[in-house]
């Protein structure tokens, strides 16, 4: 049984754990891309809006916010394991390493579909207006956009596995890696530029994966593009924009700038 003062370093751990994830993914893809590459990659802004540094700030201080809220849920996860109520386990003998591969498949698929039933409910207009509306600020997002929440969302983002440690057996390592593989690709889908090259929609990854231009144009007209990994839901509910692929291949089909880089020009001065 985990004391109160237990209790509190956990979350403390977690909280700080939330922020340094968050720092690193968030703040290396927007210093490479908004600084370092900027003139390189200025072809391949999918939206051409300018974002104030004022309205950046307001991201960063949302997400932490909504770090506080998932530092809440992990503190109660391993509360919940310490009194034996997961299926969370610590040693990998109790499963193979396939096991533990496939866990983390079936954790970004579980993941996936409850984002996007999650997302289209946050549209209808009274959920939109009170709660999702605040994300959606950002109408051209940043890297930083991507858990700029409002707090009830940011319950919701996260409420999803507390039901699967109660079914479905999985390793901190998979957690971790599922971790940091979500945000990674939140951020991706937040980044403001089209790094996929021109014929990624004609692969079969293509088909499976969304790109950014997908979640940058959910971010533009708001009724489209629900999904967060995959495809495949905006595809069975035909709520993919029907200019998806035409905006991706405008952006993605444009060749990059070789002009010198912010970094290569003041290692010249």
């Amino acid at each position: 049984m985990l004391s109160q003062w237990d209790v509190q370093l956990v979350w403390v751990y977690s909280f700080l754990m939330l922020l340094t994830r968050y720092f690193l993914i968030a703040g290396a893809a927007y210093w490479c891309i908004y600084f370092i590459f900027n003139k390189r990659l200025s072809v391949k802004k999918i939206q051409q809006r300018f974002v104030p540094n004022n309205k950046i700030i307001n991201e960063i201080i949302a997400s932490v916010f909504a770090f506080f809220i998932f530092a809440a849920f992990m503190t109660l996860i391993v509360y919940l394991q310490e009194l034996g109520l997961t299926k969370i386990y610590t040693d990998f003998s109790q499963h193979s390493w396939w096991y533990a591969v496939l866990s983390f498949v079936a954790l970004l698929f579980i993941h996936d579909t409850y984002f996007y039933w999650m997302h289209r409910l946050m549209h209808l207009p009274i959920l939109f207006k009170h709660i999702h509306l605040h994300h959606h600020k950002s109408v051209t997002p940043t890297p930083w956009t991507a858990f700029s929440f409002h707090p009830v969302e940011a319950i919701l983002e996260f409420a999803f596995i507390i039901p699967v440690v109660f079914i479905l057996p999985l390793h901190p390592v998979v957690l971790m890696i599922f971790a940091f593989a979500m945000t990674a690709m939140n951020v991706l889908g937040h980044i403001g530029y089209e790094l996929f090259p021109k014929n990624f929609l004609q692969q079969p990854l293509g088909k499976i994966f969304n790109t950014t231009t997908h979640h940058d144009m959910h971010h533009h007209y708001n009724k489209c593009n629900y999904g967060l990994y995959f495809n495949f839901w905006d595809l069975i509910m035909r709520t993919n924009h029907k200019k998806y692929q035409k905006t991706f291949e405008q952006t993605a089909s444009k060749t990059i700038s070789k002009q010198t880089t912010t970094m290569q020009q003041l290692q010249q001065h």
